[in-house]
């Protein structure tokens, strides 16, 4: 009897702890889980979506999404959805249209029109970064973009020729630039004829012998190449000469020496931002001798060493070689000296002024002339009211005449403007000579002021204005062109060239293409 109630007992103990157990046992959930493009269905008795993904076997990758998150847990049934993401990029080419142009040019019959240059597309090259989910595009971001190839524009020549009435020049030659040409012109302004067919010409260097037969001038390198540009010489004399290449390139300034038997040049570098370049602050002289193949050169000697110590020297500066062949003029952004090429040990400063304060990515330095016995040299100063040598924005600025024997050091035109730009004479049949120089119309803004044009005597005197008369607007820009008898002079308007004639005080249009600049007339 008492081995029926223990086991009676334990019996009821095991039902009891079983039915415990059951209770306490976690209740199967239903689960619906989506990823892949796939769809699962099955019971779990895990607690978060972290550990059914977990016994599922399913990878989460850093970007992937899940819903609900993987802390969340799980209830009675639950959905889970896994969105695979997906981060790429993608590089893409695409072309970069050229553009036509059309410019006025009279190498061709008036109202002809031909192609001068065929056009081509260039190309950028376009780095995407792409978003994904599960393979689909949702979002596209430009992240880089590069020039692989810039476009060449297609340009379109409208020919001008016999446009204009022939007008007589005197002796001499005049060489301009246009459209990226070198052309000259001699006796008449009929007779001109384009020296170069490439339009490649950049403006940097053009530089025409005092004899009028040879032409100094730079080409602009090819955009893809580390360089700045190249130097050629050519004889203006000789129809259908080919420009001859100087063994120079990455030139911020070269000129011919009175008598075409040297160069003096300085040299940059080619740089990614502006301006474009940095100037190594150098400047060489060069022996040359034209031949009938080409340009004999003797090594260069330095006048500078690069690094000559300059304020805004990444700029570099502006030069004129004296008429007498002797001396080279500079023009610092706070500086107009000289140095004599006998002597090139050091500069010899003839007038120290405040830098002008730009506040832009470009330095104002003076143009500098010589006066044609090569004892003054003329030249725009930044004549601030107040301290004279620290930089300033003052808008103050005048034309001074330096003694080369530092005699004489005095200002001829004040409130002239920044773009001045002096020019001397040869003497007349008394032996005076006369200045032409800018005015600026708006003098506190001279920077983008248009510049009337004056004419005075050597000592400042008899002053007289022959650009604007009436209501013409002003020039654009100060280039000017003495005839070697100083009875006539050349001046840049609206692009053309146009003759003024003293005698008759009139002005006489002698180009039509609109682009024209840098005019040179030998003496």
């Amino acid at each position: 009897m008492s081995t029926l109630i223990r086991l009676r007992a334990w019996f009821i103990h095991v039902l009891f702890v079983l039915l415990f157990l059951a209770a306490c046992a976690p209740t199967p959930k239903r689960v619906v889980l989506l990823a892949d493009g796939n769809r699962r269905v099955f019971e779990t008795t895990a607690v978060t979506v972290q550990d059914v993904l977990r016994e599922q076997r399913i990878a989460i990758g850093d970007s992937d999404k899940v819903d609900p998150p993987l802390y969340a847990e799980i209830g009675r049934s639950a959905t889970i959805t896994i969105t695979r993401v997906e981060i790429k990029t993608e590089a893409v080419t695409q072309p970069i249209p050229f553009a036509r142009l059309l410019v006025r040019d009279e190498t061709y019959p008036q109202g002809q029109v031909r192609v001068v240059r065929l056009g081509a597309n260039g190309a950028v090259a376009i780095t995407y970064t792409i978003a994904l989910e599960d393979g689909k595009e949702i979002s596209r971001r430009e992240t880089a973009r590069k020039i692989v190839e810039q476009p060449s524009d297609e340009i379109l020549a409208l020919g001008t020729r016999d446009s204009l009435l022939p007008i007589a020049l005197p002796a001499g030659a005049v060489a301009y630039l246009a459209n990226g040409n070198a052309w000259v012109m001699r006796h008449s302004s009929s007779e001109k004829r384009a020296l170069t067919a490439t339009s490649d010409l950049d403006g940097r260097v053009f530089s025409l012998s005092a004899d009028g037969r040879y032409l100094l001038f730079s080409r602009a390198a090819d955009a893809s190449a580390n360089a700045l540009n190249t130097l050629w010489l050519m004889d203006t004399l000789v129809l259908g000469e080919t420009p001859r290449p100087l063994p120079i390139g990455d030139v911020l300034f070269a000129q011919l020496s009175p008598d075409a038997r040297a160069l003096a040049y300085a040299t940059g570098e080619k740089t990614p931002g502006a301006p474009g370049w940095k100037a190594h602050n150098d400047l060489w002289l060069m022996p040359i001798a034209p031949t009938e193949s080409g340009v004999a050169t003797q090594p260069a000697q330095a006048i500078w060493q690069p690094g000559m110590p300059a304020p805004y020297g990444w700029w570099g500066a502006n030069f004129a070689w004296a008429p007498d062949g002797r001396a080279i003029a500079y023009a610092f952004a706070n500086e107009i000296g000289f140095v004599e090429l006998a002597d090139r040990a050091s500069r010899r400063p003839l007038k120290t002024f405040a830098p002008f304060q730009t506040k832009a990515d470009w330095v104002w330095t003076p143009q500098v002339a010589w006066s044609p016995d090569s004892r003054f040299v003329i030249g725009t100063v930044h004549a601030p009211f107040g301290n004279p040598t620290v930089a300033t924005d003052d808008p103050t600025f005048e034309v001074w005449a330096f003694a080369r024997d530092g005699s004489v050091s005095a200002p001829l035109a004040k409130q002239t403007g920044m773009w001045a730009s002096p020019v001397w004479s040869l003497p007349d049949a008394r032996g005076e000579s006369r200045i032409a120089f800018g005015v600026a119309l708006a003098p506190s803004n001279s920077e983008r002021s248009r510049y009337a044009l004056w004419t005075m005597d050597r000592a400042g005197g008899n002053k007289r204005l022959i650009f604007p008369t009436g209501n013409d607007d002003g020039l654009t820009v100060v280039q000017v062109a003495w005839s070697p008898d100083q009875r006539q002079l050349i001046a840049v308007r609206e692009g053309d060239l146009w003759l003024y004639d003293f005698a008759s005080a009139k002005w006489s249009q002698l180009t039509a293409n609109g682009a024209s600049s840098l005019p040179k007339w030998s003496r």
